[in-house]
C-alpha cells in the first residue's frame, strides 16, 4: 500500500520516480510500516524506530544543509536539550540514563524529519507512508475500541486491563498529533475523491479521540481542528498564533496556573481525574518557586514524596510526572530551560510562518499538529517520555511532506 500511494503520488506530482531505496528511504518506509502496529501497542517502541531510522538517515551533506537553513531554530533545540541534560547533575533522581536517552533522540529525531523531507522523491515517500500510518491505524484502533482491545488482550493476556487501555489511549494520542499532516497532504492534491478521504479521516480519528477514558485526546482533536481551519484560511498568522500562544504559556504556566486554580467552584466542578492533574498543578507550582532559576533536575518529578489530598484520593504531589509539560520544564529545568522552550517555539513558529505563509495546506498541517501537541503534553504525557519525544518528530516530517502532494 505504502509503494503504491508513492507511485500516485509521483504520478500526480508528474515528476519521475526513483527505482530503488537509499538507506534513508529504506529506513523512513520501515518506520512508516511497523508504526501502526508499535502504536496500539501502546507507542513505547517508536523511540527505537526513530533511533534506527534517524541513524540510517545520518548524511554529512543533509546536517549542513539543514543547518543553513534553520541554524537559529535548530541550535534553541539543541540548547534546551544540552540544557536539561545537564540538569542531570543537580537532580535527585539517578537521571543518566533517561538524560543519555534525551541527547541520543533529539538530533536523530531531527536528523529523521530532515532525511524524510530533504528532496522531493523523499517527501513523496514520506507522505505516502503517514497516510498510510494513519489509514491502518485508525482501523487497528478502531477494531480495538469496538471488540475489547482482541489485540492487546492477546499480546499481553496477563496484563491489568486498565495498563491496556493505557496502550491503545497512547496510540489514540498519536494518531491525533500525526492526522494532521496526512488530511492536510490530501487537500494539498485536491479534487473531490481527496477532499472526501480527508473529510472521512478526520471524522474517524474524531471518533477515535473519544475512545478509550482519555479525554485529552478529545481536547486536543478539537484544539487541532481549530488550529487547522484558522491557519488554512489564514495561513501566516495563524501559524504564529499557535506557537506564540504556546510560547506565552511554556513562560507563564506556574503564574497563571494557580490563578485558574483559584477559582474554587470551578475545581470543584471538574472530574475526579482532572481535579488530581488540578492538585498536582497547584503542588508543582509552589515547588517551582523554591528553585526558579535552574530548576530541580531532570527527573527530579520522580523523587518527590510529599502527600496531597484530592478529595478522596490520598495521592504524591506528583506521581512520576506534573502531567504538563510547561511545568515539568519549569520545576527540573527552572526558568532557564522555560525561556529557551519557548524562544525555540517562537522563532520556530517564525520559520515556520514564512516557509508555509503561501501554502494553505502546509501551514494549517503544522498549526493543527503542534496545537494537538500542546494540548496533549500540558495535561498528559511526561515531558521526557521517549515514545512522546519521537511522536513529535514523526510528525514534522509528515507535516513536512505536505508540499510533495
Amino acid at each position: 500500500m505504502l509503494l503504491t500511494e508513492w507511485r500516485l503520488h509521483a504520478d500526480a506530482a508528474g515528476a519521475p520516480m526513483k527505482r530503488g531505496f537509499t538507506a534513508a528511504s529504506f529506513a523512513s518506509a520501515a518506520l512508516f510500516a511497523l508504526a501502526p502496529g508499535f502504536a496500539v501497542g501502546g507507542a513505547l517502541g517508536f523511540a527505537m524506530l526513530l533511533l534506527v531510522a534517524g541513524l540510517l538517515s545520518i548524511r554529512p551533506s543533509l546536517v549542513l544543509t539543514a543547518w543553513k537553513k534553520r541554524p537559529v531554530v535548530i541550535g534553541l533545540l539543541l540548547t534546551f536539550t544540552a540544557w536539561a541534560v545537564l540538569s542531570v547533575a543537580w537532580s535527585p533522581y539517578e537521571a543518566a540514563e533517561q538524560g543519555l536517552k534525551v541527547a541520543l533522540l533529539v538530533p536523530v529525531g531531527l536528523m529523521f524529519a530532515a532525511a524524510a523531507t530533504a528532496d522531493a522523491d523523499m517527501r513523496r515517500l514520506t507522505a505516502a507512508g503517514g497516510l498510510a500510518t494513519v489509514i491502518v491505524l485508525i482501523v487497528l484502533l478502531a477494531i480495538e475500541a469496538g471488540l475489547d482491545m482482541p489485540f492487546n488482550r492477546a499480546a499481553q493476556p496477563d496484563i491489568d486491563p486498565g495498563q491496556l487501555v493505557r496502550n491503545v489511549g497512547r496510540g489514540a494520542a498519536f494518531l491525533v498529533v500525526v492526522a494532521w499532516g496526512a488530511v492536510a497532504g490530501l487537500l494539498a492534491i485536491g479534487g473531490g475523491a481527496r477532499f472526501a478521504t480527508a473529510a472521512l479521516v478526520l471524522a474517524s480519528t474524531a471518533a477515535i479521540s473519544l475512545q478509550f477514558d482519555q479525554f485529552a485526546n478529545a481536547v486536543a482533536l478539537a484544539a487541532g481542528l481549530s488550529a487547522f481551519a484558522f491557519a488554512f484560511a489564514l495561513p501566516r498568522f495563524g501559524v504564529l498564533v499557535v506557537t506564540g500562544g504556546l510560547a506565552l504559556w511554556a513562560l507563564i504556566a506556574p503564574f497563571a496556573t494557580p490563578l485558574v486554580l483559584s477559582n474554587q467552584r470551578l475545581v470543584d466542578a471538574l472530574p475526579l481525574s482532572w481535579a488530581a492533574r488540578a492538585g498536582i498543578w497547584d503542588y508543582v507550582c509552589a515547588r517551582i518557586l523554591e528553585q526558579p532559576l535552574i530548576g530541580h533536575g531532570l527527573e527530579a518529578s520522580r523523587t518527590v514524596e510529599d502527600r496531597i489530598q484530592v478529595r478522596e484520593l490520598d495521592m504524591r504531589g506528583i506521581p512520576m510526572h506534573p502531567h504538563s509539560a510547561s511545568l515539568q520544564i519549569w520545576y527540573e529545568t527552572g526558568a532557564i530551560g522555560a525561556v529557551l522552550a519557548a524562544a525555540a517555539l517562537l522563532l520556530g513558529g517564525r520559520w515556520l510562518a514564512r516557509a508555509y505563509g503561501d501554502d494553505r495546506a502546509s501551514a494549517a498541517g503544522a498549526a493543527g499538529t503542534i496545537a494537538a501537541v500542546g494540548v496533549i503534553a500540558n495535561v498528559s504525557f511526561g515531558a521526557w517520555a521517549e515514545w512522546w519525544i519521537a511522536t513529535m518528530f514523526i510528525a514534522a516530517a509528515i507535516v513536512g511532506s505536505v508540499r510533495a502532494r
